[in-house]
């Protein structure tokens, strides 16, 4: 049993400036701390000073994440790893000597135990996560798959087989989704339990400025990453058709359109929703443009909430985006990239009934599809469904 004031650690994720990984901290700290007041959290940042500022009022101790120098033993190893698919657990690329410290390793990320997009099945499957979770379990330290979804691996044997060795070996993984709760038991795995994502456990804002304009308002985010994940076709083209689909919107409800990004970065314009809506709103008609509402203050997960509180319908292609708000009861539609959006969408809703694949826009009657959850307004009643059950936790 874990003592009453344990050391865990946060791994995973590649900073906060994903509104996601913002609630995934905030929402994994305040679970932590409702099991064990008395625990230390350590969250590895690979941008500490940028996350220490987004993540002010959370009780976290943020940890550099450091890797070693290219030509050392640990980062040849990963190389190597690469490549053949062979890897010595005793040397990984980061320096991990804050492990040592540590009573419990949570993995946290959502979606980071998945194939990448251009994985090649014929190669050996090397995943720096497994290297990391072996590290880990060789040091004797308990490991934890946290608040994840995983998979699916069909047609990449090598990548199914490494997985599959990995997680037998890991002490528990919470799955978020119906989706991945099914695959993982048809992997035949023992040592999982379903769990709400922890974005769910942020707290709602205090005072929260209700709508004043008589004007149906639609949240929409969209996303660089999501497009990429989804369409072959030239960027341009899709941008363009995406902005044509928000001009109709306009046209057929007279509607205010927010426009809400929910990844704010000046590194990596491949994963900047704000500079991608701004392209969008570049080619919106300019009969309807004043109609648009861009979001260009960087207001993180908990200030993003009062963004959405004010629509009357969001449309979320980033999943955390779409919890963010149905977490204040706004009706949401979600644009699936990835198996995990249905997932989540049954989760909340028990149906698929409000996703639709970003890569058939052109052939779903989005109009219709707004009409009817405002109607409908069939939302999920978190207060009642999410259960805080910590047994699984206590009893590692």
């Amino acid at each position: 049993m874990v003592k009453d004031d344990p050391t865990i650690g946060l791994y995973g994720i590649w900073g906060v400036y994903n509104y996601g990984c913002e609630a995934i901290v905030r929402g994994t700290e305040i679970i932590i701390h409702e099991v064990w007041p008395n625990a230390h959290i350590k969250y590895i940042s690979p941008r500490p000073e940028d996350d220490k500022n987004r993540l002010k009022g959370c009780n976290v101790e943020v940890v550099p994440r450091k890797f070693h120098n290219l030509l050392s033993i640990s980062r040849l190893n990963g190389i190597m790893g690469q490549i053949t698919g062979f890897y010595s657990k005793k040397f990984y690329q980061e320096d991990l000597k804050w492990i040592e410290d540590c009573d419990i390793i949570f993995s946290i990320g959502g979606d980071i135990y998945t194939l990448p997009q251009n994985y090649n099945p014929k190669k050996k499957y090397y995943h720096p996560l497994i290297h990391f979770g072996d590290f880990v379990k060789s040091r004797g330290k308990i490991f934890v798959i946290w608040g994840a979804s995983i998979g699916p691996f069909e047609g990449y044997p090598k990548a199914k087989k490494a997985f599959i060795d990995h997680l037998n070996r890991i002490d528990l993984i919470t799955s978020r989704e119906p989706v991945t709760t099914r695959y993982l038991t048809d992997l035949g795995m023992k040592n999982f339990t379903e769990y709400p994502d922890p974005a769910f456990r942020v707290p709602k804002l205090d005072s929260i400025n209700k709508k004043t304009s008589d004007k149906l308002n639609i949240g929409i985010n969209l996303s660089p990453l999501s497009s990429s994940y989804s369409f072959k076709s030239d960027m341009d083209v899709v941008i363009k058709a995406q902005a044509d689909l928000i001009t109709e919107l306009i046209k057929e409800f007279d509607a205010q359109i927010t426009l809400i990004p929910h990844v704010v970065c000046d590194f990596d314009v491949n994963d900047d929703d704000l500079r991608y809506l701004k392209l969008i709103k570049s080619q919106i008609s300019e009969d309807v443009v004043d109609n648009i509402t861009l979001v260009e203050d960087d207001s993180g997960f908990i200030g993003t909430k009062e963004i959405l509180y004010s629509c009357d319908v969001v449309i979320a292609a980033r999943m955390h985006c779409a919890i963010n708000a149905i977490s204040i009861g706004v009706p949401t539609i979600f644009f699936a990239y990835s198996k995990k959006t249905y997932g989540m969408a049954e989760y909340v809703y028990g149906n698929h009934k409000w996703v639709v694949p970003l890569k058939d826009l052109k052939n779903r009657d989005i109009k219709g599809l707004i009409k009817k959850i405002l109607e409908e307004k069939e939302l999920f009643n978190l207060n009642n469904e999410i259960k805080n059950n910590y047994d699984l936790i206590r009893s590692l």
